[in-house]
């Protein structure tokens, strides 16, 4: 994701949060559904890749789905019903699951210290094991939540926390740790705030090694089998991006143990970008091997592409990492980079809503768009067609060349989820996720509510959580395929199998519950504010 999911959402940050809790229902209608549930094999044999690199052969195995970060998965048609199953209530979720060659999956939380924060469960949420309590430097600590974990061919499982690399068998057992590079002294977060300095989601590099950038701007590549260092750490020239200050971090954001209070600070100033250089995962070119980066510009309040050139060790020398290029943008360090189907061009937003489309051999800039682009990282289609979370708005699409096809039109669904009402007027939606790629569709998680007026200034409360299918061609909702339990606030990420996982980020529903007591009372009888749970939504698709 990039994962600026959510830098356009700052009209919705208030304030409080209760914890719910879900069972499995049938989502077509909240409530229990018949007919044959698919639930397939457990493993999912070899699917086709493309793909030189060490992924595993299972379809989404990093934050954005494949090495280009395209959010793209062709071979699945959204079914006309699924069942969920919720799992990890309590802990918000902020990245992607990750999928395993044995049909498990792995997702990250970011809970206080003694809890475990790197989950590994079945297709039907089930826990099949965790990562160690975190304590001190035993256990994957809170920080992991700003992380997907990556998945090796061999089943491997590679995550970073605050301040250590961690790499774990898929049955759990720790095959290494790596320590970090420290976060800067003193601590640029707020007071009682953690010095982290995670990776945005670790990388495969193109000669088998896995590379990270930190928050800070530091490049590390390690050896897959052992963690060892295979190249000096790359440090990016890119100044510190100021704090963020213009969307107030709300007092019960992420409130009662959702999220470690120590990091709450930081992850909101990383997913705002505020302070750090990089808050992206990288993309990677799988026939060049190069890494593109989107971070902070040596120029003050300005944001960079840098191409990277990964050389592994010879002869009994390291190997290096080279900036091959570095190309500035607007404001902000950007969204994750996104390749183009042929990796000829290179995708990625800022924080003005400007579009870019980059050379990947050059840097050269080849065109650029507004698009209201809200620093989240774009989808693209087999055909190019590029798509991306806008605000206000949902989403919109653009062609090869830059011009746009259409803004998304969700009004249809919108008046069906939610009637005008006497108070706060006719219902509103808002883009809560980065698209998804699918055969003949783009989906997208959205919540549906209503703008109340709080101290002379429109919030945006949520009644509703969906995904919602768009058509690719118009832009036009087809229909809501199944409603989500809490507000998402990440990446929805599809599987080869058809089944469909939404990370349950709680980031608006925490920041509006103390509200809900007041818009409750003016809501019809049946309707409520969503109340936060956190955790993570699974559902599969019912034939």
């Amino acid at each position: 994701m990039k994962f600026r999911t959510l830098r356009g959402m700052g009209q919705i940050l208030f304030i409080a949060a209760t914890l719910a809790t879900t069972a499995i229902v049938g989502v077509a209608s909240a409530q229990p559904v018949t007919g044959s549930l698919d639930t397939g094999s457990l493993g999912l044999g070899s699917v086709e890749t493309d793909t030189t690199l060490p992924y595993a052969e299972t379809g989404w195995v990093t934050n954005h789905g494949d090495p280009g970060n395209r959010k793209l998965q062709p071979g699945v048609t959204p079914a006309a019903e699924y069942a969920r199953w919720t799992a990890l209530e309590g802990a918000a979720t902020l990245t992607t699951p990750t999928l395993l060659p044995n049909g498990n999956i792995a997702v990250t939380t970011g809970k206080a210290e003694g809890n475990a924060n790197l989950h590994i469960l079945d297709r039907f949420g089930d826990t099949v094991w965790t990562s160690p309590a975190w304590n001190g430097k035993v256990g994957v600590d809170s920080a992991a939540i700003m992380s997907s974990p990556i998945i090796d061919i061999d089943g491997n499982v590679y995550i970073t926390d605050a301040d250590q690399f961690w790499s774990y068998t898929s049955d759990g057992d720790l095959r290494w740790v790596l320590d970090l590079p420290a976060a800067p002294t003193p601590n640029p977060f707020a007071a009682g705030s953690r010095a982290i300095n995670p990776f945005i989601t670790a990388v495969f590099t193109k000669d088998g090694a896995v590379l990270g950038t930190t928050t800070f701007g530091q490049v590390v590549v390690a050896d897959r089998a052992t963690g060892e260092l295979r190249a000096p750490i790359l440090q990016l020239p890119g100044q510190l991006a100021k704090r963020h200050t213009k969307t107030p971090m709300s007092p019960s954001m992420w409130s009662d143990g959702i999220m470690d209070p120590a990091i709450q600070d930081p992850i909101f100033q990383i997913l705002l970008g505020g302070i750090v250089q990089s808050a992206n995962t990288p993309a990677v070119d799988e026939k060049t091997g190069r890494v593109f980066v989107a971070a902070t510009d040596t120029e003050t309040d300005k944001g960079a592409l840098y191409g990277l050139d990964v050389t592994p060790p010879r002869g009994g020398q390291p190997g290096s990492v080279d900036i091959a290029f570095s190309t500035q943008m607007g404001p902000g360090s950007g969204s994750s980079p996104v390749l183009s189907p042929d990796a000829q061009l290179v995708y990625t937003c800022d924080d003005e809503g400007l579009l870019y489309a980059f050379d990947t051999s050059t840097g050269r800039l080849v065109w650029s768009a507004p698009s209201n682009a809200a620093a989240a990282a774009v989808s693209v289609d087999q055909q190019g067609t590029i798509y991306t979370l806008t605000n206000p708005g949902v989403a919109s699409a653009f062609n090869t060349v830059g011009e746009k096809l259409w803004d998304a039109d969700l009004s249809a669904v919108t008046s069906a989820a939610l009637p005008v009402n006497d108070v706060y007027g006719a219902p509103i939606v808002r883009g809560n996720g980065n698209p998804t790629v699918v055969n003949g569709a783009v989906l997208i998680e959205v919540f549906y509510g209503y703008d109340v007026p709080v101290q002379g200034h429109p919030v945006s409360i949520p009644v509703k959580s969906a995904i919602v299918e768009l058509d690719p061609a118009t832009g036009v909702a087809r229909r809501d395929v199944a409603p989500a339990t809490d507000t998402t606030e990440g990446l929805l990420a599809v599987m080869p199998d058809g089944r469909l996982f939404s990370t349950l980020g709680s980031m608006t529903s925490t920041a509006v519950a103390p509200l809900a007591p007041m818009v409750n009372a003016n809501l019809p009888e049946g309707l409520e504010v969503l109340r936060p749970q956190g955790g993570l939504d699974g559902f599969l698709p019912i034939r």
